[in-house]
């Protein structure tokens, strides 16, 4: 009986290759055979799932946005606004190795839309989904349309800044997630009273 094979679940490990290459390399830096020796296996195994290296760099991309929001449903996206808030903006933080890679490589992504219009397009995207998602939180915590919209854009952005800092080692991760924690308290305790 041939041996049945999980695409999805080898271009899944190819992807994370090329997280490996972007994380020590940065994105200027992945090639084929870079990926190809990160996944131990022939640049034709990745020619077989990615028609180009420009290909491969955008399916990770891709796959970065989908494995957060896949992430963000299983770890509290249908709790209360406040437990959802907290896990949609706290979910940046580097916590641990793994994460601290995820987050470098992210932010090659970020670096690199300043000349690749379609990585561009594609992160504001994403932005512009988690933005929308904090709004809507912040209006199911009983803020007005104008106040969810303006304290979803502050409040993302100070998650990623609170990310940012602990990338660069300017801020500890419990750190960060205590002052997004508290910034979302006030903000949600500002509309209840403090009793969300």
């Amino acid at each position: 009986m041939p041996k049945l094979v999980d695409h999805a679940e080898r271009r899944r490990e190819l992807v994370w290759a090329l997280w490996a290459v972007i994380h020590e390399r940065g994105i200027d830096g992945v090639t084929f055979q870079a990926v190809a020796v990160e996944a131990g296996v022939s640049i034709g195994r990745i020619q077989h799932y990615f028609e180009s290296k420009h290909h491969l760099i955008r399916s990770g991309a891709q796959e970065m946005v989908s494995g957060a929001e896949k992430n963000y449903r299983e770890r509290g996206s249908a709790g209360d606004p406040r437990s959802a808030l907290a896990a949609l903006l706290i979910q940046p933080v580097p916590t641990d190795a793994p994460s601290r890679v995820g987050v470098s490589v992210w932010y090659a992504y970020l670096a690199k839309a300043t000349n690749d219009p379609w990585i561009r397009s594609f992160l504001a995207e994403a932005s512009r989904g988690t933005v929308g998602e904090a709004e809507r939180l912040l209006r199911r915590a009983g803020l007005s349309e104008v106040e969810a919209h303006g304290e979803a854009m502050r409040l993302v952005a100070l998650s990623n800044g609170a990310t940012q800092s602990v990338l660069v080692a300017g801020m500890d991760a419990d750190g960060a997630v205590d002052l997004v924690t508290r910034e979302i308290d006030r903000t949600i305790g500002d509309v209840t009273g403090g009793n969300e």
